[in-house]
């Protein structure tokens, strides 16, 4: 639901260069693959080659694999016209300095892209349940992330979901990197 959410934001945009950072087994590359003309993914493990074998099984060719990490990226300023960033801030103690090396990466007016979860007494009460304490699986939250996106970029649009619900379980996030 999560990688469905994110796509909907992203649904009137294409991309020269388009950066994935956090992308996991993959799963999220064949479709961004083609919205832009070339994506590098970005990851800390090193299952790079298996991500590669799943890609060249989808025959996506025009992605470049880099195992990394986000708080010192091995790019150039001004990069790339867009990125997107699924359940990944979140889990960074520092979150802000990524936002400042994802801004840095950033050309000036490219989108960024994410969705994170909210923590609320509902989230924190079920990670306690699990016998997990919240503040060690999500080091940064919501309000902490939403704030620094907001002092660093123009906030454009943010989904809550599930809509239905008082509470909010998960939050989609457009924004555009000031020029």
């Amino acid at each position: 639901k999560r990688l469905k959410n994110t796509l909907k934001l992203m649904q009137p945009y294409r991309f020269e260069h388009l950066l994935e950072i956090g992308y996991g087994s993959g799963i999220f590359l064949p479709t961004l693959s083609k919205m832009a003309k070339k994506v590098t993914a970005l990851d800390i493990h090193k299952e790079t080659a298996a991500v590669r074998r799943m890609l060249d099984w989808y025959q996506v060719g025009n992605i470049e694999l880099i195992s990394d990490d986000i708080m010192k990226m091995p790019f150039p300023d001004q990069s790339f016209d867009g990125c997107v960033i699924v359940s990944t801030l979140e889990d960074i103690k520092d979150s802000a300095r990524a936002v400042g090396e994802i801004k840095r990466v950033l050309k000036p007016g490219a989108h960024l892209f994410m969705s994170f979860p909210v923590e609320n007494i509902a989230t924190s009460a079920f990670f306690r349940l699990v016998g997990e304490d919240p503040h060690e699986i999500h080091p940064s939250d919501h309000r902490y992330i939403l704030d620094f996106l907001g002092k660093n970029f123009t906030i454009e649009r943010v989904l809550k979901y599930p809509s239905f619900l008082p509470i909010d379980l998960s939050l989609y996030v457009s924004v555009q990197c000031r020029k």
